[in-house]
């Protein structure tokens, strides 16, 4: 279950936090009918920056980096800061749903560095 993306990276999206619309973050859409990304090499200055700002983002809306929050997900799975249930959902799903972005971003620029060329991927919508 699920929605994949694959090609010169591959992974699955954030169950019920992350768009399959995320890697435009960092490429270009080529069709009409799911989304096939062409995520430029020489564009990777920029995706680097476009990362970078939003791990500090990350860590200013939330008062976490964005490294500490992922460890927490791969201990526990969820957050224990908050008595009030609703409150820790809600900020929860925004945490996830920014993280989600970063993570693609880190394995994007992984993908363009490893690559040292254009990356091609295709994700189901």
């Amino acid at each position: 279950m699920g929605r994949y993306y694959t090609g010169d990276i591959e992974g699955k999206f954030w169950f019920g936090s992350q768009p399959s619309s995320d890697i435009l973050e960092y490429g270009q859409d080529d069709s009409d009918s799911r989304i096939q990304a062409t995520i430029y090499y020489e564009e990777l200055d920029e995706i680097k920056e476009k990362v970078a700002k939003f791990k500090a983002e990350f860590e200013k809306k939330f008062k976490m980096t964005y490294k500490k929050f992922m460890a927490l997900i791969k201990k526990q799975g969820y957050l224990t800061s908050s008595n009030d249930k609703t409150t820790q959902t809600i900020k929860w799903g925004k945490m996830c749903r920014e993280a989600s972005r970063i993570e693609l971003g880190d394995k994007v620029i992984k993908g363009l560095k490893d690559k040292k060329d254009d990356l091609f991927v295709e994700a189901e919508l």
